[in-house]
């Protein structure tokens, strides 16, 4: 599921006479006991808290008071993500997937809620993802070029784009303290995460996917302010899966939006004069800039008589094959086409 809107994980808040406890042990006090020693430790702890891992899947589920109008309500929260969804992690959650979610969250014997419940649950921190193919080389140029245009201002939300071991990437803002202004965006490459930090998850459920070079672009509605500033109506996870996902896209596409400079990421080429030196030497210079072979082509658009762009059509095909840095041309195409994808050519 490649250059489609998804939804990737998000939290749900279902008041706490709706959900029977199943583990006996959830919400019950404890004491601990040193093993060594045999001591028991006074102080006594409520275990509000289950977090349950296996195969690579984290799947957290809490108590939770908050407070409705005046008053508080007890409510469990329930971390949900599209590895819940094992095999059809990327479909992510949709209507069609929901079933699968809700029922692998039953099967953990943590609580049980009912369908009709759940799916009215309120729903916060929805991450939504893009995903493309894109290699990681090409990726850490597109990233680069992203920095270049970060507004001055901005310079305090946005770090330098992180090339490590594990993954290659750039993040806008951090997820505590993103607002509807400056949301929480991160792109990333997917492919890399699985091997390096989710190969657990991997080998066990995408041995039958193709996950080979994919990139993701991530964005979080935090809460209710948050989908307010949108124009978002929804507060339940039936409500979110209302909502048109051409309306979500736009949201996700215009995050990056938020932190660079109104003008484009790509660069145009000059007018120029035709004669064959002057002209391979602009390309060349256009080539080591970052153009590729569209934006270099747009060029043929100052010429206004058919016969004259048709001939001059010709002579930059043949030079195109002459210029100093074929490599370069490759990569420069392979990163404006990622930067598109992205909606990065405005």
């Amino acid at each position: 599921m490649l250059e489609v809107i998804k939804i990737d994980s998000l939290k749900l808040r279902i008041p706490r006479h709706k959900v029977t406890y199943v583990d006996p042990t959830f919400a019950k006090e404890y004491q601990k006991i040193y093993m060594d020693s045999g001591e028991i430790d006074e102080h006594v702890s409520l275990d509000k808290h289950k977090v349950h891992i296996e195969n690579g899947i984290t799947t957290r589920i809490a108590v939770f008071h908050a407070l409705q109008g005046s008053k508080a309500e007890e409510q469990i929260v329930i971390q949900c993500n599209a590895k819940q969804l094992r095999e059809e992690y990327f479909k992510g959650i949709t209507p069609l997937t929901v079933i699968t979610l809700y029922e692998y969250i039953i099967g953990l014997k943590i609580i049980h809620v009912e369908f009709k419940n759940f799916i009215r649950a309120y729903v916060s921190d929805i991450d939504l993802c893009y995903d493309v193919k894109v290699k990681p080389a090409t990726m850490i140029e597109a990233n680069a070029e992203i920095y270049r245009k970060v507004k001055p201002s901005c310079y305090k939300y946005v770090s330098r784009p992180f090339r490590q071991k594990g993954n290659v990437g750039i993040q806008f803002n951090l997820r505590e303290k993103a607002t509807p202004a400056h949301p929480y965006v991160k792109i990333y490459h997917k492919t890399l995460e699985f091997k390096c930090k989710s190969n657990e998850f991997a080998s066990n459920f995408l041995n039958n996917t193709d996950w080979e070079d994919i990139g993701r672009l991530e964005y979080t509605i935090k809460n209710t302010r948050h989908k307010r500033h949108l124009g978002l109506a929804f507060t339940t996870l039936e409500g979110l899966f209302k909502v048109n996902l051409d309306e979500l896209a736009t949201h996700v596409f215009a995050g990056i939006l938020c932190y660079i400079e109104k003008q484009t990421l790509l660069r145009e080429t000059k007018d120029l004069s035709p004669t064959d030196r002057l002209i391979l030497h602009f390309i060349n210079r256009c080539i080591s800039h970052g153009d590729d072979k569209q934006i270099i082509y747009a060029g043929l658009n100052i010429f206004e008589v058919p016969q004259e762009r048709s001939r001059m059509k010709k002579k930059l095909v043949q030079l195109m094959e002459q210029v100093d840095d074929q490599d370069k041309l490759i990569a420069n195409q392979e990163t404006l086409n990622f930067l598109r994808t992205l909606r990065l050519d405005f």
